[in-house]
């Protein structure tokens, strides 16, 4: 009597679970909501499902052992870095996250009432030379952790970076495409091939079906994980991966303006040390759900 490989069966699994992520996120993503904070960070409602993270690596190798095992790659990616893989099945609970990067004009205003000046460099206000409107950048993983404390403490609470898996499941928002949003890269994101070599002003292009902007491009977004080569071992359960190299290493994901475009793909992962402040380097904040 023969049976499926587990491997095999997994994949089916997920195929199982996905279909029905889809018909709850068809119902729910009509029923998504947004609220506007005091200074101005739009947080939209991010429903709860499940997702396939990373990609398949389509390498001669690879494929190869795919036909041993008689499974198949879902989501396949010919420009998938080793970083990316395994894809793993991910459950996340509902949660909000920003419907922009942060702005350089939001930044201002913890930048005066917290009286952060020291922040205002030259090299910072270099960077920030494009407007109120464009996102906020070099700014550091613990910059970021010192605005997040400030908001918390005049809104009540909840603002966080997204974790790893968060981030990634609001990009791809329920499709299974290149980028975040689609396969249309000119459509959805700032890269390198449009963006004048610049940071360009939040909003500008077409958003996901969440509703979200600029997860693709523009500037790279800090989130909560440390770095980790490749998914063995990650949290399934949508929680932030902050255990071995926490003290040298932090995620960065989305791509930037900087950047060809097979670096602003869906899974793209990069990764820089937690005190670097880069000007292609910026966030985008998460909130935690209490009704």
């Amino acid at each position: 009597m023969s049976c499926l490989p587990s491997l095999n069966r997994a994949v089916a699994r997920a195929r199982l679970s996905l279909a029905l992520a889809a018909l709850v996120l068809a119902v729910t993503l009509a029923q998504a909501g947004e609220t506007t904070n005091s200074i101005g960070i739009t947080m939209v409602d991010i429903p709860s499902g499940s997702f396939l993270m990373g990609s398949c690596k389509l390498t001669e190798e690879e494929n190869k052992k795919r036909a041993f095992l008689s499974a198949n790659c879902i989501n396949p990616d010919a420009d998938a870095d080793a970083n990316e893989t395994p894809q793993h099945l991910v459950n996340i609970k509902a949660f909000q996250m920003s419907k922009t990067e942060v702005t350089l004009g939001q930044f201002k205003k913890f930048i005066i009432a917290a009286g952060r000046t020291d922040l205002v460099t030259d090299d910072f206000m270099r960077d920030n030379a494009y407007g109120d409107d464009a996102p906020v950048v070099h700014v550091s993983w613990y910059d970021v952790q010192d605005f997040i404390e400030w908001l918390n403490q005049i809104e009540g609470g909840g603002y966080r970076l997204p974790s790893e898996a968060e981030w990634e499941y609001a990009c791809r928002a329920g499709g299974q495409h290149r980028y975040c949003g689609g396969n249309d890269i000119n459509a959805l994101g700032w890269y390198r091939d449009n963006s004048g070599e610049r940071p360009r002003p939040v909003g500008g292009k077409r958003a996901n079906a969440f509703g979200l902007f600029d997860m693709s491009g523009n500037v790279y977004e800090w989130v909560q994980d440390c770095w980790n080569f490749g998914y063995r071992g990650a949290p399934i359960d949508g929680s932030a991966w902050t255990s071995d190299k926490c003290g040298d290493r932090r995620v960065l994901r989305g791509g930037s303006w900087y950047d060809i475009a097979k670096l602003t793909r869906a899974a793209f992962r990069n990764y820089s040390l937690p005190g670097f402040r880069g000007k292609h380097v910026g966030f985008r904040l998460a909130r935690t759900r209490t009704r």
